[in-house]
């Protein structure tokens, strides 16, 4: 195994962006190549890769290379018991593969593997991001040449010294039962909640809403302010929508990792982010889940 990070990317963007960071910022400390195993998008339809709009510098992992990475951990023959056995006496951050523990928790010696590894997890603590290499940055920026609908939109986004985006997720958090009984849909009283936080502390600000169930939104996002509803290519194209969340002055963010990097990536120094104090339903995982950062608002 040559020098190198490797990382699993799975699910939507926003877990595709967390998994990359992570990983980027590792082969940056341990000054290695990063590749990205993509096997996970192979087998379902739901979720695709998305990183390639994005200024990223990353391969994409061969089959073969994965195989023969990978094969050891699941092989019965001898040497591969031996060597499993060997992994596991060694700490954690010294074994070729780091499977995080539990998806919302934070390990320290993560960021002491090395430069021979395969990281398989979601990355959902706010201490990850907190010192993140400032390239990353630059690199999760679109690649994409942008229409002039969308350069419009940019202009008057960020033209606006008041501009709040407020991010409405439904979609598989419905439609999904394993996503809906972990998860769950924040209830209208969150956004309200939101909202009246920001008059208290804004005037004149206008809102644009981004959410995969917009008609849904429509009818029920009641406003005394100005407010549009963001309707990029019928939602077939959610990094920009992304982008033009991170382009906003403030955000209200859903207990999604999408929206968090809305918000994570908002350069306003003055930036408010409300955020969802419950973001799941198990209330004992929700007790230790720490993905909010501390400076943002939590209702």
């Amino acid at each position: 195994m040559l020098p190198m990070i490797y990382v699993k990317l799975i699910s939507g963007l926003g877990n595709q962006l967390c998994q990359y960071a992570i990983g980027r910022h590792l082969s940056l400390i341990n000054n290695v190549p990063l590749k990205l195993d993509l096997s996970f998008f192979e087998s379902q339809s739901l979720r695709s890769y998305k990183l390639d709009k994005y200024n990223i510098n990353a391969q994409i992992a061969d089959k073969a290379e994965l195989d023969k990475l990978l094969n050891i951990y699941e092989s019965k023959n001898l040497y591969a018991e031996v060597f499993r056995k060997f992994q596991n006496k060694l700490p954690k951050y010294k074994r070729r593969y780091f499977k995080e523990n539990e998806w919302w928790s934070y390990e320290q010696n993560l960021f002491k593997v090395e430069p021979k590894v395969y990281l398989d997890g979601y990355w959902q603590h706010y201490k990850y991001y907190q010192n993140i290499n400032p390239l990353i940055f630059k690199e999760l920026t679109v690649n994409e040449i942008y229409s002039d609908s969308i350069n419009k939109l940019i202009h008057e986004i960020e033209d606006n010294p008041l501009s709040v985006s407020l991010h409405i997720r439904r979609g598989d958090y419905i439609t999904d039962s394993d996503a809906n009984n972990l998860m769950g849909v924040l209830p209208m009283e969150y956004y309200i909640k939101a909202i009246d936080y920001m008059k208290n502390r804004l005037t004149n600000f206008s809102v644009y809403v981004f959410s995969d169930d917009l008609n849904w939104a429509e009818s029920n996002l009641k406003a005394d302010f100005p407010i549009k509803f963001m309707d990029i290519e019928n939602g077939q194209k959610d990094y920009i929508e992304l982008d033009l969340m991170t382009r906003c002055k403030h955000n209200i963010i859903a207990n999604s990792s999408f929206s968090w990097w809305g918000g994570f990536l908002n350069k306003n120094p003055d930036k408010i982010v409300v955020a969802p104090k419950k973001w799941v339903k198990p209330v004992e995982i929700n007790n230790r889940i720490k993905l909010q950062l501390p400076g943002w608002i939590k209702l």
